[in-house]
């Protein structure tokens, strides 16, 4: 009996010390990855950019923020300057913060959060939001509450999209707008509804400048706000386009991993783009702020104290000597010959078409250690008869995770749906091998594996053909795509939009 308790004894002692030692190598690891991200982002702030003009008084600027706090941490500074230079201003609040469900608990110390709650501490940060944007010279009718649920805006844009079958939020537990200053009274929560009040705005406000979340934010309500307010100017371009083409689109950034450094309050020293994001399709300007106005926006910051008592370091990260903005690179849906893509894995026959999406890789731990879930860029090109995507990941693909990609279409006909899809006797079937096991699919669900859809997957490489889609001239695509290991996300793509040419601009 002792001899055999002595053996359990070495085997558990053996077992402590490999799990010791693996969490330890976790660990140093993490250290070690997070370490690299902040030099390589301490770096960048010493880069030179281009100065942003300052909007003056024939500007109309409208300021589209997910949450009450972003508008001040993007645009605060810009948004102060506008206002000085006679500018037209209006700040467009899309939710309430009302998930914040730490926050909520803090706020009424305990643990338990009903909605009621929820709901009261929205009301409460809207009251900070007019506290902070006076304090930056904005009045508060030139404020809009929207009313839509915080960590839902992306669920509206992928899933949640008809009046047919609303979101519910988790927090608040009702599926349309409980606040009574809300631009739209008892909005449904859809996309649609969100989608027609960004439109609404517009017309309105007839705006020369437009400022909305970069779409490579890592928050979801971020990219999906940047997503609604892009198809919104696309589905103006169609409808009005003389209103539309007035309109310069900028963005700004907040989340975006280790960003920005230093922490804290840093109030002489320079906000640059994060490392992974200065080498994209992204020109980035700087926005020099006066003394006068950085102290103003420091202020405007600590205006926010629900926010500020939990994540002050952060916050305040943006109270420095200048902001900025990026402007995306206009990206155009190049039409190839029938025929010309064979769906085989190989990109051989892609030789000439650019990627739609340029992805950083090895910027997130999950995303170092799981390469194959790891997209490097996607490629997107259509002829007659097929829309074709080609996803690149870092390393070559694992069976364990799902890819996949999600589509949205703005056209004239179909205003910002998800693209419906048509088997045709007569279109070529691009050759494909067999059998494929690997999880590939294509969302909206109705956008899932549609009939006579093809996919390829070989090495790194995922090819898909999607047949009949319909792409009217001047349409815009928007896609991104998600890698998933089980219920943990690897990798999910800022989203991008892609002008589709008219038919028969073929390129060689």
């Amino acid at each position: 009996m002792s001899i055999k308790k002595t053996r359990l004894s070495k085997a558990a002692k053996l077992i402590q010390a490999v799990v010791i030692t693996t969490a330890t190598s976790f660990i140093v690891l993490a250290l070690l990855f997070q370490y690299r991200i902040r030099i390589a982002n301490d770096w960048q702030r010493y880069a030179k950019l281009p100065t942003l003009r300052q909007p003056g008084k024939n500007d109309t600027v409208v300021v589209f923020a997910p949450h009450c706090d972003d508008e001040t941490l993007g645009c605060g500074g810009l948004l102060a300057t506008a206002k000085s230079n006679g500018a037209k201003v209006r700040v467009v609040l899309i939710t309430n913060g009302d998930g914040y469900r730490i926050g909520v608990a803090r706020a009424y110390g305990t643990i338990r959060v009903t909605p009621e709650m929820c709901i009261r501490y929205a009301y409460h940060r809207q009251k900070e939001t007019l506290l902070a944007l006076s304090k930056l010279g904005i009045k508060a009718d030139e404020i809009t509450f929207l009313g839509y649920p915080d960590r839902g805006i992306s669920a509206l844009w992928t899933e949640f999209w008809s009046s047919d079958t609303l979101y519910v939020s988790n927090a608040t537990k009702t599926s349309r707008s409980p606040y009574a200053n809300s631009l739209t009274p008892n909005a449904p929560y859809c996309g649609e509804s969100l989608s027609r009040d960004i439109e609404r705005i517009l017309i309105t406000e007839k705006p020369t400048i437009v400022y909305a979340p970069h779409p490579f934010d890592d928050h979801p309500d971020h990219y999906a706000s940047y997503c609604f307010v892009a198809a919104a100017i696309a589905q103006l371009s169609l409808e009005k386009p003389d209103l539309a083409s007035r309109i310069r689109l900028l963005t700004y950034l907040v989340h975006r991993g280790d960003w920005p450094v230093p922490r804290g309050d840093h109030i002489n020293e320079p906000l640059a783009p994060p490392h992974a994001l200065s080498r994209g399709e992204t020109k980035w300007f700087s926005f020099p702020l006066s003394p006068a106005i950085v102290q103003a926006k420091r202020a405007a910051i600590k205006s926010y104290r629900s926010q500020t008592s939990i994540e002050k370091g952060f916050l305040t990260s943006f109270a420095r000597r200048n902001e900025i903005f990026g402007e995306l690179q206009r990206r155009t849906m190049q039409r190839v010959q029938v025929g010309r893509i064979s769906i085989d894995g190989s990109p051989a026959d892609w030789r000439g078409i650019h990627p739609a999406l340029i992805d950083p890789t090895g910027d997130h731990l999950l995303r170092e250690i799981s390469k194959g879930g790891d997209v490097r860029a996607v490629y997107v090109c259509a002829d007659d008869h097929y829309m074709y995507i080609r996803i690149d990941c870092a390393r070559p693909l694992s069976k364990r995770i799902t890819y996949t990609t999600y589509i949205r279409i703005v056209s004239e006909d179909r205003p910002i749906t998800h693209s419906k899809t048509q088997r045709k006797k007569s279109v070529p079937v691009p050759p494909s091998p067999e059998g494929t096991k690997y999880n590939v699919a294509i969302k909206p669900s109705y956008f899932h594996r549609p009939l006579g859809t093809i996919t390829c997957v070989r090495k790194n490489v995922i090819e898909i053909a999607l047949p009949g889609v319909i792409l009217e001239p001047n349409a815009v695509v928007f896609l991104q795509v998600r890698t998933r290991l089980a219920k943990l996300t690897i990798d999910k793509t800022g989203w991008v939009d892609i002008h589709v040419r008219a038919q028969g601009t073929n390129d060689k």
